[in-house]
């Protein structure tokens, strides 16, 4: 983001439980500033608690970038939706290019194209 000077709030928080998450999220939401993208790793195996945080989060913050880690366990809906899934282990090259998708080819998930079958 820096290095392509995009107008976004660096800010990183890293949290290792729900209501920790859900807290670093109070007061930018309140703010009216949500993040511009969210990385969330359900974890091996992923958990109900985890699939539910996720899909509140679509519907809460749809102008986020949601970009969810998940194993080859992780239950996945037919239809996606605007959800954005990278398999784990997450290599470089793959990560690179998730990044280059969400901060300079698609503002938000909205105007996305990316393709739903490589998510």
């Amino acid at each position: 983001m820096l290095q392509h000077d995009l107008p976004a709030d660096t800010a990183i928080y890293s949290c290792t439980r729900l209501d920790q998450a859900l807290r670093s999220l109070e007061e930018p939401l309140a703010a009216g500033e949500p993040p511009a993208l969210i990385v969330f790793d359900h974890g091996d195996p992923p958990t109900p608690e985890t699939i539910r945080f996720c899909e509140r989060l679509h519907s809460c913050i749809p102008e986020a970038w949601i970009v969810e880690l998940v194993s080859s366990k992780m239950p996945l809906p037919k239809n996606p939706g605007d959800s954005f899934w990278v398999k784990k282990p997450v290599c470089q090259e793959d990560w690179v290019d998730v990044l280059q998708h969400v901060f300079l080819q698609a503002a938000t998930p909205q105007w996305s194209n990316a393709d739903s079958s490589k998510r």
